[in-house]
């Protein structure tokens, strides 16, 4: 298999999960399956990378995440201790935190359901 480094060279500027945005500064955005902060960038690249952290939403009703294909199902202070024990890549350490973090908000949000405020009525 070709280095980390050529894979990047070659697939930096061009690939089917990049997306260019000219309204934020000319930032590029990736949306690959290993990419922490859906950033375009070498660091984060799950394309390139060999050990790459996948940190997805499991189950809403459970609130359940999944890290690199294991179902964690606890609290997150226990979650957070399983991330950082499973990291082969200690440079991602906190990022993979914020985006468990950002999941497991995510997921307690989806199980409560969304609560629409109610309009209130002016006073005269």
């Amino acid at each position: 298999m070709a280095s980390a480094d050529l894979l990047w060279q070659c697939v930096r500027k061009q690939n089917a999960f990049l997306h260019k945005s000219k309204i934020s500064g000319g930032v590029q955005f990736s949306k690959e399956k290993g990419n922490l902060y859906n950033l375009s960038t070498f660091k984060y690249s799950g394309l390139c990378n060999a050990e790459k952290v996948v940190i997805e939403g499991a189950d809403a009703e459970a609130l359940s995440v999944s890290f690199n294909g294991t179902v964690l199902k606890s609290d997150f202070p226990a979650m957070a201790k399983k991330v950082i024990a499973g990291l082969n890549r200690p440079d991602l350490k906190s990022s993979a935190l914020a985006k468990l973090s950002q999941t497991h908000k995510s997921l307690r949000m989806a199980k409560a359901g969304i609560k629409k405020n109610k309009a209130k009525k002016p006073s005269h």
